[in-house]
């Protein structure tokens, strides 16, 4: 076959692979769907808390994590030095304030750095109040739900079982996070006491 004859099959062969890698390629861009919010069976990195999980508030006093409070719990890992953190933080915190209300579910931004000083003036810096924080010095009781990289939120149901974990920057503003909130909260109200 002559070289002026080759060209062309040559050139179809590669536009057809091209073809066919980007059709089983397409959904690799796509955001991971998220799953209904009824609880479910532990996620594979941590299950329902047993050992204590200790945070400590602002006042010094320790909050035990795996206590039952008859409240979902969206618990939220983050550190002021992460930079997704920084850049998720504005809508994360209109996300808190346009959910304060929720009689059903509870926000808690648990940051990982060593003291109070450090977050405070990092909150303070960003103009950041209202935000609900505790701290977890050196991230232990977050490695115990298995958060070892910034941020990461995890979605626990009133029973103490995990619903859903979040990895990495979430968008708080998209209509498909903010549905499943929604949904989060009012299968924590049907599973109350």
């Amino acid at each position: 076959m002559s070289d002026s004859r080759r060209l062309p099959v040559v050139l179809g062969v590669l536009t057809l692979a091209a073809a066919a890698l980007a059709f089983l390629a397409k959904d690799a861009l796509l955001p991971p769907a998220m799953p209904a919010p009824a609880p479910a069976a532990a996620s594979p990195k941590a299950g329902a808390p047993a050992a204590p999980r200790v945070v400590l508030a602002r006042d010094g006093a320790r909050r035990d994590l795996a206590s039952k409070t008859g409240k979902g719990l969206i618990l939220h890992f983050w550190a002021t030095w992460c930079g997704p953190c920084r850049e998720e933080m504005p809508e994360l915190v209109k996300f808190v304030k346009d959910t304060k209300g929720d009689a059903n579910v509870e926000f808690l931004a648990v940051s990982v750095d060593e003291d109070w000083k450090v977050v405070d003036a990092w909150l303070k810096e960003r103009g950041i109040a209202g935000l609900p924080v505790a701290l977890d010095p050196g991230g232990a009781t977050a490695h115990l739900y298995g958060t070892d990289k910034f941020p990461e939120t995890w979605f626990i149901a009133p029973s103490g079982e995990i619903v859903q974990q979040v990895v990495g920057a979430a968008d708080w503003s998209k209509p498909k996070l903010r549905a499943f909130a929604a949904e989060f909260s009012r299968a924590s109200q049907a599973t109350r006491p």
